[in-house]
């Protein structure tokens, strides 16, 4: 992996209370750390400064995730924690398509199958707009083109169709787990269930 895309790897961040409040990269996660604004956290919830984590970085050295300067070698870090911001974790999810699209893992919610082909995908309204349906999260659904077809502008019911779901709003922390590749998931939920607001 070139150290381009080194810089650009995803960086959870924890406030003072340890809550996940937002994603970094890796640049800016290490611009934290020289200022003394942040320190690594690992996943035994120990926390570095910039400085221990140098120390730390020797170990690794032969290492894929490691940044390399003509003075300093640092291991990537997974995530950092910002000891005197007091910010609160984002709480409500921006109702757009790519949000839906991650919520509902790129299926249609009434047969399952995974829709890699935008043109195959279209947005379903659970009850329709014009009897009423309106465009929030938990009226709308991912679905394919064949379903929608079948669909038409009835209920699920009347249309023999059955959702795989009950559709609600999603969780911040639940959406920027399906962003990333597996390894920063399972590193992640170590500091997500933390505040027990993971859902499985």
């Amino acid at each position: 992996m070139s150290k381009y895309n080194l810089l650009q790897e995803k960086v959870l961040v924890l406030n003072k209370y340890y809550q996940a409040i937002q994603i970094t990269t890796v640049q800016k996660a290490i611009c934290h750390l020289v200022k003394g604004t942040a320190k690594v956290i690992t996943t035994d919830w120990t926390t570095h400064s910039f400085e221990e984590w140098i120390k730390i970085s020797k170990f690794y050295e032969n290492g894929n995730k490691m940044i390399k300067s003509p003075s300093v070698a640092i291991l990537v870090p997974d995530a950092i924690y910002l000891p005197y911001y007091e910010s609160l974790p984002k709480t409500e999810v921006v109702f757009s398509r790519q949000n839906l699209l991650l919520r509902d893992k790129f299926r249609c919610q009434y047969c399952g199958k995974l829709l890699k082909n935008p043109k195959d995908r279209t947005i379903d309204h659970v009850i329709p707009k014009s009897r009423g349906g309106k465009t929030v999260w938990t009226n709308v659904v991912l679905c394919c083109k064949k379903c929608n077809l079948k669909k038409g502008n009835r209920t699920p019911e009347e249309a023999g169709l059955k959702l795989l779901k009950p559709p609600k709003e999603p969780k911040w922390h639940s959406l920027i787990l399906e962003e990333f590749p597996k390894h920063k998931k399972e590193t992640w939920k170590v500091f997500l269930n933390f505040a027990g607001i993971l859902e499985d």
